[in-house]
């Protein structure tokens, strides 16, 4: 399930001094709790996923997720973000960066981009690209503690641009390089039964969407000439 705030932007000269800046009203993607399959590790409730708050700049985006433990007292969890960018050309089905069992069909074809992180050894993240095949292009500024993790990433290293709507998952899993998604964000039941079952976001299964939005100055600007923008949940 998702919540997004409706909101009417006042027009004025403080306003379009915050151009760039990030946007204050997050869209907040939820999940169920404890919708992890019985008989898999749930590594203490940091595999079990509560919610995702995406904000962008007209630069980058910043995702914030929510975990139902904390990555601190439990520290194997590998967390990851799967997008298909309105590019076009990734097939529905051809994998992630990671190459486990995990797949997207979505609306704007298959997994274009792959944002992977893990929280043992100090933690780190990389950001995977598929042009024909799949290669690591960089990575995030990635930050976690308690029960929440926090990556920023430029919209460039994602083929993004203002306006795009691009399609998304996120997921947990174990350390296993084919582990699978055992739990999945748009998904409120249980993704997969088995740590190694092939998961798909999009087809059968549900899918997250997000439009990139403008700079709040320019929303600013809408404001201005009278119009208000409401923006309601988008999931497939």
């Amino acid at each position: 399930m998702k919540f997004r705030s409706s909101f009417a932007v006042l027009a004025g000269a403080a306003a379009f001094a915050a151009a760039g800046q990030l946007n204050a009203n997050p869209d907040i993607y939820t999940d169920a709790a404890n919708d992890i399959a019985p008989g898999l590790a749930t590594g203490g409730g940091t595999l079990d996923l509560l919610s995702l708050e995406i904000t962008n700049t007209t630069t980058d985006i910043v995702f914030k997720l929510t975990v139902n433990g904390s990555v601190n007292a439990t520290d194997w969890g590998k967390f990851m973000i799967g997008i298909s960018n309105p590019s076009g050309g990734a097939a529905a089905g051809n994998g992630n960066g990671w190459g486990r069992p995990i797949n997207m069909n979505s609306a704007n074809g298959g997994m274009t981009h792959w944002i992977g992180s893990w929280v043992d050894g100090g933690g780190g993240s990389q950001v995977w690209a598929f042009s024909g095949g799949w290669s690591q292009t960089g990575s995030t500024n990635f930050t976690f503690g308690g029960n929440e993790l926090t990556y920023s990433v430029s919209l460039a290293s994602l083929g993004l641009n203002l306006g795009d709507t691009f399609y998304f998952d996120a997921y947990s899993s174990g350390g296993g390089g084919n582990d699978s998604a055992i739990d999945a964000l748009a998904n409120s039941n249980n993704s997969v039964a088995n740590w190694g079952d092939t998961y798909t976001s999009g087809g059968a299964n549900p899918i997250f969407s997000y439009t990139v939005v403008p700079a709040p100055a320019a929303l600013a600007l809408f404001g201005a000439l009278g119009l208000v923008r409401g923006r309601r949940s988008r999931k497939a």
